[in-house]
């Protein structure tokens, strides 16, 4: 069967510096004393605004002196949670009767013009990505490779620009008459973001299979270091907002489990999640396992279970850390899963049907692969090179869990 793929959320340039060292005193005079603050902080994203206030001093300036070199970047790429996995998702899906479509913005600037050339290369239906007047997102990727007992880390300093505009106005009816509907970091797009539960409930009772991965909410931390984040609109955690119940799979990391349902304890966020009425989540944690649970839903039943990462991965991560960085492991990973389940609904898998292993197997695999790439978006030299690269990963993680 054919497959239509809706996507939107965050899209950007990433400005890409590798070799940034968050243990060095220039990092740490800049470093988040607080939740919300504006400082700088490993594995978070501040808005450049809040980082020069808290800094006192311009970004350019901030980069050099962290940097300890000209802040220009090393490399830009596509970025933003939601359009790299629906990239990757696009790369992996390739030769299979399925559209992917990105409905987003960007600016009237040059980064515009060079990311939408970038997008082009990547092989995403971008026919609703709208141009407007203004700056294109763009985030700022610092990576220590050395962070995490050598496991590698990155901070993050976006610049929202003309995605504050986009509204849930600007998604047009082919939105909703997809197959899938997939809504990432939708916390950077804050409009979007706002009409999440509307959104999400319009495709599910459209018959749409409805897949949220999140990101660190910076604009609800900011509001309240402490409280729970709300999913959208409709209030904070999981029991007030519509969006979990209209959420077929919820994707987060550690850091976003924890603070969308204000809970210190993972166990007891999980549990929160469970109860929500979410049909299914995963969670990642970096270079320690994946946890992931199934209510019986789109998915069969799946009780809570920690899923490892790939260890050929890590391995090849830990002989050379110069090779590549962290930078859109967690995005590729949604990507992965994503595609897996359109996947599984081509092959004729109904509503119940659904296998979360399957489909994270790829996500595992993805997000491994990517962890030897720089940036978090692969250019193919041929159609289908990715996914030979990333089936390759799925093999021998498979193999490293009994399943081969």
């Amino acid at each position: 069967m054919a497959m239509r793929i809706a996507g939107a959320g965050c899209c950007l340039m990433d400005l890409l510096y590798p070799g940034a060292n968050f243990s060095a005193p220039a990092f740490a005079a800049r470093r988040s004393r607080r939740e919300g603050d504006g400082g700088l902080s490993p594995g978070r994203l501040v808005f450049a605004e809040d980082a020069e206030r808290f800094a006192g001093e311009p970004l350019e300036s901030l980069l050099a002196a962290v940097l300890g070199r000209d802040p220009r970047p090393k490399a830009a790429n596509v970025g933003g949670p939601s359009v790299v996995s629906l990239v990757h998702a696009s790369q992996m899906l390739e030769g299979e009767d399925a559209e992917v479509t990105f409905h987003g913005v960007l600016g009237d600037d040059e980064v515009g013009r060079e990311l939408r050339g970038m997008l082009a290369r990547a092989g995403l239906d971008l026919s609703r990505l709208q141009t407007r007047k203004g700056r294109t997102p763009s985030t700022r990727v610092l990576s220590d490779p050395e962070w995490d007992s050598g496991r590698g880390e990155r901070c993050f300093i976006n610049d929202v620009g003309v995605a504050d505009s986009f509204g849930p106005e600007d998604l047009g009816e082919d939105f909703f008459d997809a197959d899938i509907v997939a809504l990432g970091a939708t916390a950077i797009v804050p409009r979007l973001h706002g009409a999440l539960p509307s959104i999400l409930g319009r495709a599910r009772s459209g018959g749409a299979f409805t897949f949220v991965n999140t990101v660190f909410d910076f604009f609800a931390e900011r509001e309240d270091p402490v409280g729970a984040w709300p999913l959208g609109g409709g209030g904070p955690g999981p029991g007030p907002s519509e969006a979990y119940a209209s959420c077929d799979l919820l994707v987060m990391d550690r850091d976003e489990a924890l603070r969308l349902s204000g809970r210190r304890d993972l166990g007891e966020a999980l549990r929160s999640f469970e109860a929500s009425g979410a049909g299914a989540f995963a969670v990642s944690r970096g270079g320690d396992p994946v946890l992931a649970w199934s209510g019986g839903g789109s998915f069969a039943p799946f009780e809570l279970r920690e899923l490892p990462v790939s260890g050929r991965a890590s391995a090849e991560r830990a002989r050379d850390k110069g090779r590549g960085d962290t930078t859109g492991c967690g995005d590729n990973f949604a990507g992965g899963v994503l595609a897996a389940v359109a996947a599984q609904m081509m092959s004729g898998r109904g509503r119940g049907e659904l296998d979360l292993v399957d489909a994270l197997s790829w996500g595992i695999a993805a997000g491994g692969f990517t962890l030897g790439v720089l940036g978090g978006t692969y250019y193919e030299s041929r159609p289908g090179e990715k996914r030979d690269l990333v089936s390759s990963y799925r093999e021998d993680w498979l193999r490293q869990v009994g399943r081969r």
